[in-house]
């Protein structure tokens, strides 16, 4: 006989009733019973049920509260699916949101309280519309209660897309995440993710279904560094899931509580294992906006586990995958020179429903209607196991070699205390040129020349960076990445043309932009410290600049030493 699985709407509802006088969800002032929980969530729905059609979508307002949780979880207990507006975007925006979708009402917290009240939508958001009821479009309708919420990513191309996900499909992937990190009624979890990011619903949902406390603050608690720090010792928080940079920029303490540390949204690095791990049980995950939130989950990590990198974890959820061959590049490398490297696919229930269109749905099925969503990330399989690589999109191509420069930044974070790297294509002359160099920017307390050794040893040779730079500090977007127009913008300029600058002065500022080796002296020899064809091209147009009109590339070939460079352009005229 085929068993029914419980939905997640089902498990909470039998944690409200196991659990009734224990603290469902705590803010900054107050704690809500799982029995008030209960009561406000069955009210939200009711109301919900009695202003809009089955299906119709709601609109939830991206508020730290209460109110916003009472809501999403009255949403899908209503069986009407739901997209949360953030009141900071544009009205433009979320017009757009609003319109595509057909929202008639809207959920809010009532300021003062956490009650979540329905109103009309804003006119401000359906200015396109006249103010006229909203329709909810046809091909939205046919998938019924299919939908359990709608999120909006910009992907890698920069516009918009609208992504459907069912709601059925979250029950098996939380279960998975109640399972591995041991959730427990004594439990408690930071609402961390942002509403409108689909990371929040995990924190959410694997709370609630264990009969746990979910702790909602506002984000001036959640700034990582000392403000991140001292809201998990203040609020004994067991549970935490974030990103890269908040685990990197925030320290751990004895006066925590934590059990669970789970990194999420970004590459993990080894350092951030080793930190956290001496700390909490530290699990990695991942997953894509266009599947049920989270694909892999690993059990705990040790530093043991990632002596070379951080593996993705196992599947969670009703979640399958397959890895899509590379393309020979046809310059350079062969992209899918290993039969264990290729693009990840996602199979299963786990698929999102599709991209909601200006042309109507784009459902995510091949050729043959199965479920089937290509990640456009580059993983690799070893040892049973899963390690991500970079973004396609992101592939570089230097020197005539198409590079992967995750693989290179992951190798750079092998070294010890290396708690970041990041490794881009620039330009060693002007902005607009072509990009010759390839650069390694990395945070972390080892001299550039170890690092260059360290890369020279675990790279072939044409992966290594002719510029590696030291930072104090990445710098990050306000969603969390790694900030990398800055980190080029960044960059120490060249030397200009000052005659009271001592010759060596000035050829050792070039060499040190050239490299990003700042104290390069005049012992070094220029290609030992990442000197190559491009930057010796450069090199010498600089000293030309700079008065030796007569400089070569043979002078820099035949000088064993800067000294030596610098002793045979003196003794021309300049």
């Amino acid at each position: 006989m085929l068993v029914r699985q419980m939905s997640v709407v089902d498990a909470i509802e039998r944690a409200i009733h196991h659990y009734p006088d224990r603290g469902a969800i705590e803010t900054a002032h107050r704690q809500i019973t799982y029995r008030k929980f209960g009561e406000q969530v069955r009210e939200f729905a009711s109301r919900l049920e009695s202003l809009t059609a089955p299906g119709e979508f709601v609109g939830i307002e991206a508020s730290r509260s209460a109110a916003s949780v009472v809501a999403m979880i009255g949403a899908l207990k209503a069986g009407r699916p739901f997209v949360v507006i953030d009141p900071r975007d544009s009205a433009s925006s979320n017009g757009a949101k609003v319109c595509s979708l057909g929202i008639n009402m809207v959920s809010r917290s009532v300021a003062g309280s956490e009650t979540a009240e329905l109103v009309a939508t804003p006119a401000r958001w359906r200015a396109e519309s006249e103010n006229r009821r909203l329709t909810l479009p046809a091909e939205l309708a046919a998938l019924g209660d299919g939908i359990g919420y709608a999120i909006h990513t910009s992907g890698s191309t920069g516009e918009p897309k609208c992504v459907l996900v069912g709601a059925y499909p979250l029950a098996p992937v939380v279960e998975d995440h109640v399972r591995r990190l041991s959730l427990s009624p004594r439990c408690r979890t930071l609402q961390f993710a942002r509403l409108t990011f689909d990371g929040c619903l995990t924190e959410m949902l694997w709370t609630l279904t264990a009969g746990a406390c979910l702790v909602v603050l506002d984000e001036s608690r959640l700034a990582p560094g000392t403000v991140l720090q001292s809201t998990l010792e203040n609020f004994r928080i067991t549970h935490l899931k974030t990103t890269p940079f908040a685990l990197t920029a925030t320290q751990p303490t004895s006066a925590m509580s934590l059990q669970h540390v789970i990194n999420g949204g970004g590459a993990c690095r080894r350092a951030v294992v080793q930190k956290w791990g001496s700390a909490a049980s530290f699990h990695n995950a991942y997953g894509t906006t266009e599947t049920s939130v989270c694909n892999f989950l690993s059990e705990e990590l040790t530093r043991g586990d990632c002596t070379d990198s951080v593996p993705l974890g196992e599947v969670v959820g009703n979640c399958g995958f397959d890895l899509l061959p590379l393309p020979a590049d046809g310059g350079g490398e062969a992209a899918g020179t290993s039969e264990s490297r290729g693009e990840l696919v996602i199979t299963g229930d786990s698929v999102a429903i599709g991209y909601l269109t200006a042309r109507g749905v784009q459902p995510f099925v091949d050729d043959d209607g199965n479920k089937v969503y290509r990640t456009g990330d580059i993983v690799e399989r070893r040892d049973g196991q899963l390690f991500f690589v970079e973004r396609r999109d992101r592939q570089l191509k230097v020197r005539g070699y198409r590079l992967d420069p995750g693989e290179i930044e992951t190798a750079a974070c092998r070294l010890d205390s290396v708690v970041e790297a990041v490794v881009t294509a620039e330009s060693h002359g002007a902005e607009d040129s072509d990009a010759d160099a390839l650069v390694c920017y990395y945070q972390g307390p080892v001299e550039p020349r170890v690092m260059r050794s360290h890369l020279e040893a675990v790279l072939d040779g044409y992966k290594v960076p002719s510029v590696i730079t030291r930072v104090r500090a990445m710098p990050y977007t306000p969603n969390g990445k790694v900030d990398r127009d800055a980190l080029r913008a960044g960059r120490r300029p060249v030397l200009d043309a000052d005659r009271t600058v001592a010759p060596d002065e000035q050829i050792l500022g070039l060499v040190r932009h050239l490299t990003g080796v700042d104290d390069a002296g005049l012992d070094d020899n220029f290609f030992d410290i990442g000197g190559d064809s491009a930057s010796t091209v450069i090199l010498v147009n600089k000293l030309k600049e700079l008065g030796w009109v007569d400089a070569g590339v043979r002078d820099v070939l035949r000088a064993d030493t800067l000294k030596v460079l610098v002793g045979a352009l003196r003794d021309r005229s300049v």
